[in-house]
C-alpha cells in the first residue's frame, strides 16, 4: 500500500484527522500532490501546506477521513 490508495489529488478533508496536522489544526484542506511515499495537504483559508509521509498508521486512521471526504 502507498499513498495514492488513500488519497488523491483534490481531496478534501476536515477536521482533527487524529493530530496528523497538529492538535489545532481543524481546517479544511485540500490535497494537491501525491507521491507513493508522501500527500501535501494546503489549508484552503490559510495557504498554509503540511506534508503527510506514509505509514501503516496512517492508512488505518485515514479510513477514518474518508468520511469526511465523501461528506463534502
Amino acid at each position: 500500500m502507498n499513498m495514492h490508495t488513500i488519497f488523491k489529488l483534490g481531496d478534501e478533508i476536515r477536521g482533527y484527522c487524529n493530530g496528523y496536522f497538529g492538535r489545532d489544526s481543524y481546517e479544511r484542506k485540500t490535497c494537491v500532490m501525491v507521491t507513493p511515499k508522501y500527500a501535501v495537504f494546503e489549508e484552503n483559508e490559510s495557504g498554509r501546506a503540511d506534508v503527510l509521509n506514509y505509514s501503516e498508521d496512517l492508512s488505518k486512521d485515514a479510513a477514518d477521513w474518508r468520511l469526511n471526504i465523501e461528506s463534502k
